[in-house]
């Protein structure tokens, strides 16, 4: 027994040492891995469900341009061609903003971005040139707010009923977020660092909130998941995506990274000149390994990414309760659909009904849900695919 006393204590120390130099900078680091496929799926998936959106008269689009999943209402919102479609977490269908098109007091125009708002209890809609509308998720006009950005806003986060965080386009700023109030007019500018290429990558949400924390991860190749602090009013690096030695080196690149605050359209256009070299240089590669979704929560870290030209991505899972990630690479241990959004242990993504049989493992489902797929039509609304991961 008395020896076994100072091999725990060795041990404990060992670990200590280990998570201190994780974090000696201050970061978590997550280190990614791009090349070797985890060769069997039962080690990280449970099982595989579908949530097919209701499709009638009133509500049929197609591929939707933006989706989110909000838990506490279990309330999908979709949104396709600028009208918002929401539905049940079973795929009811709730409401469509399609008849609230126009220019009357109760209707919008043109919306870039869309958030739950559980401070008013609807779903912000964005005009990029200063006006939020909320609705209920049956598109009842809750409220329309009206503001004077510096520049057009392109991302949004309700902090409170009037307080706002907001991302730009690239071409106005270089790597800034605004604390707003929008009832004041008072306003925060913020700047981060990280940014290799702005632009590069899919749609996502920028602005995220895990339990009472609030992040920040902006499109593009970028390592960083940044933290919020509300009060403060300060953005500062919070995790890392190590990706070794296939991390993008900001100076192997031509172009620029973002854009740039200046004073005439002349400048302005030689910034977007530089900033699409950069981005078509990227996008046009066969070397680079680039970061085209990521989200993560309390449990899980998800990155979409793609090398080169190739037409089927590669899907990174880490487990951080478990410190071990999964690799799905060319279809390999089977195809998975781009992910959106991650609820607890369950990831989510949204495919056509075409995509659907390519992007399941029918091993993973039960025969009900097998039956609900085959009896899914071509011409129906898009798919819900649940991927659920073992904790």
């Amino acid at each position: 027994m008395k020896k076994l006393i100072p091999l725990v204590i060795i041990l404990s120390i060992f670990m200590a040492c280990k998570s201190e130099r994780k974090n000696t900078d201050g970061l978590l680091r997550i280190p990614i891995n791009v090349e070797d496929v985890t060769s069997d799926a039962a080690s990280f998936l449970e099982k595989i469900e579908i949530v097919p959106l209701e499709t009638n008269d009133s509500i049929l689009f197609s591929y939707p341009s933006k989706i989110l999943y909000d838990k506490e209402t279990d309330t999908y919102a979709v949104m396709n061609r600028m009208n918002v479609f929401t539905f049940t977490g079973e795929g009811k269908a709730i409401g469509s903003s399609v008849n609230k098109r126009g220019q009357g007091p109760d209707e919008y125009t043109m919306i870039v971005d869309m958030k739950f708002n559980h401070f008013l209890g609807g779903i912000d809609l964005l005009s990029p040139y200063g006006t939020i509308y909320t609705y209920s998720p049956t598109f009842k006009l809750l409220a329309r707010r009206s503001f004077k950005p510096e520049f057009p806003v392109s991302y949004m986060m309700p902090l409170s009923v009037d307080n706002y965080l907001f991302s730009f386009p690239y071409l106005w700023t270089d790597q800034e977020v605004a604390f707003m109030n929008i009832s004041t007019g008072n306003t925060t500018y913020v700047k981060y660092q990280g940014m290799i290429s702005g632009g590069n990558g899919l749609e996502h949400q920028h602005f995220h909130k895990l339990g009472d924390s609030f992040y920040f991860i902006p499109q593009g190749v970028n390592y960083y998941f940044y933290r919020i602090d509300t009060l403060e009013k300060k953005v500062s690096p919070a995790i890392f995506l190590d990706f070794g030695v296939n991390e993008i080196k900001e100076g192997e690149l031509p172009g620029r990274a973002s854009g740039k605050r200046v004073d005439n359209d002349k400048d302005r256009m030689d910034i977007a000149d530089e900033y699409s070299v950069r981005h078509n240089f990227l996008r046009k590669s066969d070397k680079y390994v680039i970061p085209m979704q990521k989200f993560f929560n309390e449990h899980y870290v998800y990155i979409y990414m793609v090398k080169g030209q190739e037409s089927y991505g590669r899907h990174y899972i880490y487990n951080r309760m478990r410190d071990v990630g999964y690799l799905i690479k060319r279809g390999e241990p089977f195809c998975m659909y781009p992910c959106f959004a991650i609820d607890g242990n369950v990831l989510l993504a949204v495919c056509q009904p075409s995509e659907l049989p390519m992007c399941v493992d029918r091993k993973f489902m039960a025969p009900e849900e097998i039956a609900t797929m085959e009896g899914i039509k071509d011409e129906d609304n898009s798919i819900i695919i649940k991927y659920h991961l073992k904790r």
